[in-house]
């Protein structure tokens, strides 16, 4: 029994038919939304998306999985690798900076490992290990993957204040030719002339990759990208988006909880409070999620005159709070901001990089109290040390959402030794199994929540 590894693809070679069977069949997941498929009405499709073929062939990032499940039934194959890895690295370290023990780790551990997804808390300083890594594997060819211009453009002028050399850039706005390419993942074809033979390929915030025709054939690209690095704070629960990742970048490595972190002084310790609403609802079984999320969180007074309440109360002990409230829709966001008035920022989609940065900047520099609302732009790759308050006005039940959200207000900064979160337990049809999994989630994560 052997195993054939390449860069993509690695493949099982046993005369043992029973065992890529049993194998096919563990690897394979039902897809949601299956039976709605024109193909699996007509019998074409089972409904199932697989990682083993009847071939044996697996994507190589899934190899630890295939060789622990080999193990368990006592099966050790010789393992025939095909890849030509260049292993020379190069010191990583910087003149003007010092990693954390954590950091420095990982960057070491991700460099023998040459392929993994970096599980790592948000501001726990993912940008600078993969400002490590790139420095480490200088002289090859790279590409730096991402799904937002926003990130994108913060990252290379990150690793410009490196000075790390040859820097390209690419996006739906600019194009800079390098050796080292940031590209988002909307702009891809403009670089596979020069870099689809790249040695390195590295993609952030990789969940938003594990799910989407062109995010997903993007990251199982770049043939001879032996080196190959995700990096999130939420790697995916679900198998199929799980399996997607992994099969394209490798296994998760986690850099350290947020507990960890927060213990160790590295993040500001939060004080999560969620308050419980009552509700007025009596026709709950006749109205779609959509009816009771726009009626009973989008145009609630009670809720939306609570979340004014909450921010006049810290504006009055506070006179030099940083307050960030999240919401889902621009309609919410809007009204919260008429509510709040004074010196409030609204920030949406359609507001140019230039727009969101002076906003920011203001938010930050005022004097008094100051308050800033957005919708998903600011849920992940926006850097503010300085928030105070966080309130999640948004209910929302998804893991990656609620996580990514609260770790905005978790960066350390001199003004700060806590942050202030503020939920709702919202007992509404759906909206209560929602805000159950979000304290699950806060939990989860080893923070303690109060029920008010």
């Amino acid at each position: 029994m052997e195993i054939h590894i390449n860069t993509i693809n690695s493949t099982l070679v046993t005369d043992n038919p029973k065992l890529l069977v049993a194998l096919e069949d563990l690897y394979s997941f039902r897809v949601p939304g299956a039976e709605y498929s024109p193909q699996y009405r007509r019998r074409a499709w089972d409904g199932k998306k697989r990682f083993f073929s009847k071939k044996g062939v697996f994507k190589t990032g899934l190899l630890a999985r295939v060789l622990e499940d080999l193990k368990k039934v006592e099966a050790s194959p010789t393992l025939v690798d095909a890849r030509a890895i260049d292993t020379k690295t190069q010191d990583y370290y910087f003149d003007n900076i010092k990693y954390y023990d954590y950091q420095d780790r990982t960057i070491k551990e991700m460099l023998q490992k040459e392929r993994a997804i970096v599980k790592s808390p948000t501001a726990s300083g993912k940008t600078l290990i993969m400002a490590g890594l790139v420095k480490a594997l200088l002289g090859r060819k790279m590409v730096l993957l991402f799904n937002a211009k926003q990130l994108l453009t913060q990252t290379y002028d990150f690793l410009k204040s490196f000075s790390i050399p040859n820097l390209g850039i690419c996006f739906s706005e600019g194009f800079i030719e390098g050796e080292i390419m940031l590209c988002t993942v909307q702009s891809i074809e403009k670089i596979l002339d020069t870099h689809l033979d790249a040695e390195v390929l590295m993609v952030d915030e990789c969940h938003e990759f594990a799910n989407g025709k062109t995010t997903v054939a993007a990251i199982q690209s770049f043939p001879n990208a032996n080196h190959r690095y995700g990096f999130t704070a939420t790697p995916p629960s679900p198998h199929i988006s799980l399996f997607n990742l992994e099969g394209a970048l490798g296994p998760i490595y986690s850099v350290a909880t947020t507990k960890e972190l927060v213990d160790k002084g590295k993040l500001t310790k939060p004080i999560i409070q969620i308050i419980e609403r009552s509700s007025a609802v009596s026709n709950e079984e006749d109205l779609s999620y959509l009816e009771i999320y726009d009626e009973y969180i989008i145009n609630n007074e009670e809720r939306n005159n609570t979340i004014k309440e909450i921010v006049d109360d810290i504006k009055q002990k506070n006179k030099r709070a940083r307050i960030l409230i999240l919401t889902k829709s621009l309609d919410h966001g809007r009204t919260l901001e008429n509510l709040c008035g004074g010196q409030c920022e609204f920030l949406e989609g359609a507001n140019s990089i230039q727009e969101r940065y002076k906003a920011i900047s203001r938010f930050r520099g005022h004097r008094e109290s100051s308050v800033l609302i957005g919708t998903k732009i600011l849920q992940t790759g926006v850097n503010i040390e300085e928030i105070t308050h966080f309130i999640n006005a948004r209910g929302m039940k998804s893991e990656i959402a609620t996580l990514q959200a609260l770790g905005r207000a978790l960066r350390k900064h001199e003004t700060k030794d806590k942050v202030f979160v503020y939920d709702f337990f919202d007992p509404e049809r759906y909206l209560r199994d929602h805000s159950r999994e979000r304290k699950k989630h806060y939990e989860a994560e080893g923070h303690e929540v109060t029920l008010i």
